[in-house]
């Protein structure tokens, strides 16, 4: 049978001192006119470490305390599966922080995954108060949800931009917008012309921001925009030789590795024929030795420079830890800046060459009919 969690009305019936002495003695702060020798206060810790007692997280936290528990909330499946480990480099920047500032961290798991998202609203609002405020990630976020928090004034902080009403909403992002132009430019800069945007044209807001990047420097330069919708490899591959492209960007949810390999199928070289770029780190790669050119989010980065905000917020930060925009915390400490933007790192690679001189990937196609994939027999 599962063993019943151990109370301070326990410990004190153990040694025969009221439930009060053990609180006072466990929050080492003792009441005026209250005294209790050092022999009892010793008692009561033999008898604290003879019971396996712990303190109530919850009912420190309504008694006006602070827990130094820090809550991580993911939108989608936390741990990866199938060689997605989307979120492994933001735990690794969260813990290490957590680690810095010395508080705990707890993973919010008890909400299933329904439809590729969780909910916090699923899981009870009351969980959320065992931490002193939560970090939030993840691409399919609930709107309203937000809201909620934002009207209870519950610290916390989303891992990526978002919009709010006012601004009002906390984040710790990657300027996907600026990485984006930059890429664009790049290519521009080696002499390519038709450069293709390759990825879904959805409405969360990383993905507003590549666009907007790419948009911008694509009428900086006078070009036409190309883009490319589809999440068959094998379609994208046909429609980039269709449009004649020389040069494309490829948002994180495509796989480079993939298309690489239906390109080839067209006789399609990359770069030789077919510079690519990479908005990010793909969410799931290949093993390969290529050195793929574009961009790094900063993935670790932002999830420790998040848990630091958060602890701001959360009022657990000690002093002489740096904050997050501002000195250090403590006496004299500054707010930080509730929306920050961290630059993406350009990558070299190998795989941005100029164009080749014969116009894109089209034209390597002497008819219509090696647009369509080589087959292979049994």
């Amino acid at each position: 049978m599962p063993r019943r969690r151990v109370t301070q009305a326990d410990v004190a019936a153990l040694i025969g001192v009221s439930q009060a002495t053990v609180s006072f003695v466990l929050s080492g702060r003792t009441p005026s006119g209250v005294r209790i020798s050092a022999e009892t206060r010793q008692r009561v810790l033999d008898a604290i470490r003879i019971t396996g007692y712990s303190a109530n997280p919850v009912a420190q936290r309504l008694a006006g305390g602070h827990n130094q528990i820090l809550g991580v909330f993911t939108y989608e499946t936390t741990f990866p599966s199938g060689g997605r480990d989307f979120y492994g480099p933001f735990l690794i920047g969260i813990e290490h922080a957590a680690e810095q500032i010395g508080v705990d961290l707890l993973l919010f798991t008890s909400a299933r995954v329904v439809e590729g998202s969780r909910r916090l609203a699923t899981s009870g609002w009351q969980r959320l108060g065992i931490a002193d405020g939560c970090l939030l990630l993840g691409q399919h976020e609930e709107q309203a949800e937000l809201q909620h928090l934002l009207d209870t004034n519950y610290p916390f902080v989303f891992v990526g931009r978002r919009e709010s009403e006012g601004g009002r909403l906390p984040y710790v992002g990657a300027d996907y917008l600026s990485g984006t132009r930059r890429a664009v430019l790049r290519a521009a800069d080696l002499g390519h012309r038709r450069i293709g945007y390759v990825g879904a044209r959805t409405s969360d807001q990383p993905t507003r921001d590549r666009l907007a990047g790419y948009q911008a420097a694509m009428v900086d330069r006078g070009l036409h925009p190309s883009y490319i919708e589809s999440a068959d490899t094998v379609s994208a591959a046909a429609q980039i030789a269709e449009q004649s492209l020389s040069a494309v960007l490829l948002a994180p949810e495509n796989g480079p590795d993939e298309l690489r390999l239906a390109l080839s199928e067209m006789r399609i070289r990359v770069p030789e024929d077919l510079s690519v770029l990479l908005l990010g780190q793909p969410h799931h790669r290949l093993p390969g030795p290529t050195r793929w050119s574009g961009f790094t989010i900063p993935r670790e980065q932002m999830g420790s420079r998040a848990l630091l905000l958060l602890s701001h917020l959360a009022g657990t930060s000690y002093a002489g830890i740096p904050s997050p925009g501002g000195p250090a915390l403590g006496g004299g400490r500054t707010d930080p800046d509730l929306h920050q933007l961290l630059d993406c790192t350009d990558v070299a690679g190998e795989t941005l060459v100029p164009p080749n001189g014969r116009g894109g990937a089209g034209t390597l196609t002497r008819s219509s009919t090696i647009l369509e994939p080589k087959r292979t027999h049994a």
